[in-house]
């Protein structure tokens, strides 16, 4: 059995091609881009290459994973206006503002 190393959290999102910000969709979507590529079982590379490399790139998803599910999301209003950019009045102004059917 290969024991399993200790990976931190910025490694593991680089070992799935991760940079800054990922949603949970996104890595799972990666990973399973992933695993369609290294996977032992379909891999064209080098069986023990592949064997290795799949065991890493299915690490680095788990720990990915607990790090996001594990996470604690706040939904007190000013939180959530604190955490976003994202202004949906504002939004709206800059992109049908001076539009005479939707201003």
């Amino acid at each position: 059995m290969t024991t399993r190393t200790t990976m931190t959290i910025p490694e593991a999102a680089e070992v799935l091609g991760i940079t800054n910000r990922a949603s949970l969709n996104r890595i799972h979507a990666r990973f399973h881009e992933l695993v369609k590529e290294w996977h032992p079982d379909v891999s064209q590379h080098d069986p023990h290459l592949s064997h290795v490399t799949f065991i890493r790139i299915k690490e680095a998803y788990d720990i990915l994973v607990e790090y996001g599910t594990n996470y604690e999301l706040s939904f007190r209003a000013e939180d959530i206006r604190k955490g976003t950019d994202y202004d949906s009045q504002g939004f709206w102004m800059s992109r049908f503002g001076d539009d005479p059917i939707w201003g």
